[in-house]
């Protein structure tokens, strides 16, 4: 049940009736819609040249609705969905992103400088539901792991972040900075992930250690799965780094994850 069903059947509680042509196709062919019409709690009837479906039974249909939508409310966010829908995904709302930050370079969060060295320090990171967040230089991070060690790899003049659940246009929209590195696996998740940054923010840069081609040789994988999978935005992309890591990738089926620090 989503949206569109809450619609047609709230229309059919107030009115008692819908034409034929107002019920949307999805709803009349789902099995919901038609079990009510087999128990007869509506039922088909002629109306002028076409026909409408009208309640038949008023108080059983009103035990459907309920049942399937237990509050008539605006969805603000998942609870709502749970509240409306019984199901926290089934309409997508609009929430603060939150953001694990590490470094030691100035920065402010939400307008507020912040300290964030002393919390690196002290603390490995500062978690934040930020709205927005300033720096000089960040680099954008997408393994946990590596995000904890990122400035043994690139030094301590970015402020690295790493989201909780993946990154999407709305949450990079919280980010106001000069220069921005994107850190991510070298498969086409990971170019994805860049070429969706790189629409936002088109200085962004992709990262690629200079010794790449002997880290692939010595520790990249088997490219199989969801990985496998190129979107027509990386095949058309002119990026000169995401055009070396798609033919390294196409050319030998095989990707690097960045956690190579482990090993090298």
């Amino acid at each position: 049940m989503n949206q569109t069903d809450f619609n047609t059947y709230k229309k059919l509680k107030e009115d008692s009736f819908l034409t034929e042509k107002a019920i949307p196709k999805t709803v009349m062919n789902s099995p919901h819609f038609k079990g009510l019409v087999s128990s007869l709690i509506l039922v088909k009837t002629k109306s002028g040249r076409g026909f409408r479906y009208v309640v038949n039974k008023t108080k059983e249909f009103e035990n459907f609705f309920t049942t399937h939508f237990p509050e008539d409310i605006d969805v603000k966010d998942k609870s709502d969905n749970v509240r409306k829908f019984r199901n926290s995904k089934i309409q997508k709302t609009v929430s603060t992103p939150i953001f694990m930050l590490r470094g030691f370079e100035p920065i402010k969060v939400n307008g507020i400088e912040l300290n964030l060295e002393d919390f690196t320090n002290k603390f490995q990171l500062f978690a934040c539901n930020a709205t927005k967040i300033e720096a000089g230089q960040i680099c954008i991070v997408e393994n946990l792991d590596t995000f904890l060690v990122a400035e043994k790899l690139l030094g301590e003049s970015f402020v690295f972040i790493h989201k909780y659940g993946r990154i999407g246009k709305e949450s990079l929209g919280c980010l106001f900075t000069k220069q921005l590195l994107v850190f991510v696996d070298y498969d086409f998740n990971g170019l994805e992930e860049f070429l969706r940054i790189k629409e936002v923010f088109d200085f962004a840069q992709l990262f690629i250690p200079e010794n790449y081609d002997e880290l692939f040789k010595k520790y990249s994988q088997s490219l199989k799965g969801n990985k496998a999978e190129m979107t027509n935005r990386i095949k058309q992309s002119s990026d000169v780094n995401v055009i070396k890591i798609r033919e390294s990738v196409i050319r030998n089926n095989r990707f690097l994850e960045q956690q190579y620090w482990k090993y090298d």
